[in-house]
């Protein structure tokens, strides 16, 4: 395990409060990601920032003053990060998040899920922790990731709370050994809470708006997808008459949970693809093949999916060892 602590207390003391923050600043920006940091309080600034990498995954601990912190997309292009960062928000009070068009509150004891590769600007920091997880591992574990991402989390629900706290136990001096065996079991143990906890979040959002039989119904609806969407005959009717309701209030359901039948069926086939392309076992079969085994009917037409999809077409993706596509 990898550790280091990037502390204001360290600075010399004879320096003033807007050179040690700039001292500070310049050594975080480096360690984390190129962002930009703009000091908010007038008083002197204060920064204790902790950082651990366990194998794939990067922890990291700020308490200090308030700040904001803003990555352009000019620094993402610079600059990737292909991972997904679950932020946990420890100070008392709220911070701010603007990214994608949208502004949002991350209040105390909210969790928030970000893309390195996406642009944002935080305002407000004060006291946070966070998990770094590689975007194939996080996708592969929960595939409806990006669009749980688009929001916030409940911080206080029990598996969030519970990584909260296992991850603040690793961040304290001396609690993890390097030892290969036991930093293997704590990042299995991380990445498997994380999915839990955002598992968890998956089925929240989509059955928020939903009570009684008619959030039994769409689990049904749900399930019966998930086992039959790679069936090139898939259609709504088969949905509809496996479960018994009229296609009508299988699409009325779909509707009410923001992602349609189509969406759908056609995100978990293209992921599905991706795994396959990317998967040696599968190089003995033709690309038309895995499209087949998908639920695609027509190659070209997978083909135009998996380019704008993934930014680049399954054979490049293939080649290249399931590196180059867009995730």
């Amino acid at each position: 395990m990898r550790r280091l602590t990037i502390s204001t207390d360290d600075l010399p003391d004879h320096l003033d409060d807007r050179t040690r923050f700039e001292l500070w600043r310049d050594t975080y920006c480096e360690w984390v990601l190129a962002t930009d940091l703009h000091r908010l309080d007038d008083g002197p600034f204060t920064g204790w920032w902790d950082f651990a990498g366990i194998r794939n995954l990067l922890l990291a601990r700020f308490q200090g003053s308030r700040h904001s912190i803003t990555r352009t997309t000019q620094q993402v292009s610079a600059f990737p990060q292909e991972r997904y960062f679950l932020c946990f928000n420890l100070a008392p009070t709220a911070f701010s998040v603007s990214r994608s068009g949208r502004k949002e509150t991350v209040d105390t004891d909210r969790a928030l899920l970000f893309s390195g590769m996406e642009a944002f600007s935080c305002h407000g920091v004060q006291s946070w922790m966070s998990v770094g997880i590689p975007k194939p591992v996080l996708q592969r574990l929960v595939p409806d990731v990006e669009n749980i991402a688009a929001c916030g989390l409940d911080g206080t629900s029990p598996a969030l709370d519970h990584l909260k706290r296992y991850i603040g136990l690793l961040m304290e001096p001396g609690a993890l050994a390097d030892d290969p065996v036991l930093t293997e079991h704590v990042e299995a143990t991380i990445c498997d809470l994380v999915a839990l906890a955002l598992g968890a979040a998956e089925n929240n959002a989509a059955f928020a708006r939903l009570r009684g039989l008619r959030a039994a119904r769409c689990a049904d609806i749900l399930r019966e997808i998930a086992s039959c969407f790679a069936d090139p005959a898939f259609s709504i009717r088969m949905v509809a008459g496996k479960i018994g309701v009229s296609p009508s209030y299988v699409q009325q359901l779909l509707r009410e949970t923001g992602v349609s039948l189509s969406e759908r069926v056609l995100e978990l086939r293209m992921q599905k693809a991706r795994r396959m392309l990317a998967d040696r076992r599968n190089d003995h079969l033709k690309v038309s093949e895995i499209a087949f085994a998908c639920g695609f009917n027509e190659t070209s037409y997978f083909n135009r999916c998996f380019r704008r999809r993934f930014g680049d077409t399954p054979l490049n993706y293939r080649s290249e060892g399931g590196q180059t596509a867009r995730l």
